[in-house]
């Protein structure tokens, strides 16, 4: 615990998706009380987010700008306050005052956390922000894939439905094309059922979805209280739709397979909003292209940006976007403040009760 009387130091690092004056503003709450010195730095994010693990970053993915960056700034912190910044174990070894540190992300995977825990420092991390505008996505796909939405836009737009209606003879294109099923009472599959799990299993009875769940890490009991409790391989067989939201851990990486993915009943939609290394995606394109499968809404690949030659572009049957789930207008704010609640037990009440690694 640190001591109101004796000065410490604070550094904060924000970037283009949450401001640097947002968190600054939120940890002076923080450390109300305290004597410090607060250092800030804002990361460019000028290309995207590393996503694999290398030799440079050792185990962390993820993440914007260079350990070498924060390298440069963190050998006299005692305080670390950050979004996207590189904490590998290299920029862990150089922080040898390091005692807690503040992310406000919910996986926390641009950070060695294992190591950090190792050392002895303290992790606060922010959970739930994206869980509204994720879940809320997630039920936007499926009504859109359900109902050929994007499909039926480029149809009017393109001038077809004109031409079709004022042919010889007219050809009702859209009372067959167009057609969709009605969600009362269709099943909705949910894999995962962490906060984001939860909230659009709710969402989905709410508009008349039967929901079946999926997640050997929750009881039996808690399960039962967002739908009928499967297997995984019942989940993809049976449901109308089955939505993914698990963490991207070394043991989920292409748990979505070809041979669960050939389970899916050929009227049935298949949505990411999780992952792109969750799922095999070659055998996800392939189903696609064969029409074993209706249709899907993918948010996140393995590859990302999408390369331009990826076979995903040219299906009609897909909706693809550029990883816009969690994103909201707030996002800055709203990370910022839950970071906040999540860090002032500790400073204000000497509390580990919200601690990510220590209790």
């Amino acid at each position: 615990m640190f001591s109101k009387s004796e000065p410490f130091n604070v550094l904060i690092v924000g970037d283009d998706w949450v401001k640097t004056e947002h968190l600054e503003a939120e940890m002076k709450k923080v450390l109300d009380g305290y004597t410090y010195h607060l250092e800030t730095y804002t990361l460019a994010m000028d290309k995207p987010m590393s996503r694999e693990k290398n030799e440079a970053a050792e185990d962390i993915t993820e993440f914007s700008g260079t350990p070498e960056e924060i390298i440069e700034r963190i050998a006299d912190v005692d305080v670390l306050i950050t979004h996207t910044a590189a904490i590998s174990k290299r920029v862990l070894d150089a922080a040898p005052r390091l005692k807690v540190i503040g992310c406000c992300r919910s996986d926390a995977v641009n950070i060695n956390i294992p190591y950090a825990t190792e050392k002895g420092i303290k992790l606060f991390n922010a959970p739930g922000r994206s869980v509204e505008p994720v879940s809320d996505i997630t039920l936007t796909f499926a009504l859109t894939l359900a109902r050929s939405i994007v499909r039926a836009d480029a149809y009017v737009k393109s001038g077809k439905w004109y031409q079709d209606v004022h042919s010889e003879p007219p050809y009702w294109d859209e009372f067959y094309t167009f057609r969709g099923p009605v969600i009362r009472g269709k099943r909705f599959g949910v894999v995962g059922l962490g906060k984001i799990g939860k909230r659009v299993a709710e969402k989905a009875r709410a508009i008349g979805f039967e929901t079946l769940v999926y997640d050997p890490f929750q009881s039996a009991e808690m399960l039962a209280k967002y739908g009928e409790k499967v297997d995984l391989e019942t989940i993809f067989a049976t449901s109308d739709f089955v939505t993914i939201h698990i963490p991207p851990t070394p043991e989920n990486n292409n748990l979505v397979n070809r041979e669960l993915l050939g389970k899916m009943k050929p009227s049935a939609f298949f949505i990411n909003v999780a992952r792109g290394e969750i799922v095999d995606e070659i055998a996800l394109t392939d189903l696609l292209e064969e029409k074993k499968i209706a249709g899907a809404a993918l948010d996140v690949y393995w590859q990302e940006p999408i390369s331009p030659d990826n076979r995903l572009l040219k299906l009609d049957n897909v909706i693809l976007t550029p990883h816009i789930a969690g994103q909201r207008y707030d996002v800055s704010e709203g990370s910022a403040e839950i970071l906040r609640e999540k860090m002032m037990p500790y400073f204000q009440e000497n509390s580990l009760e919200t601690c990510l690694n220590f209790k």
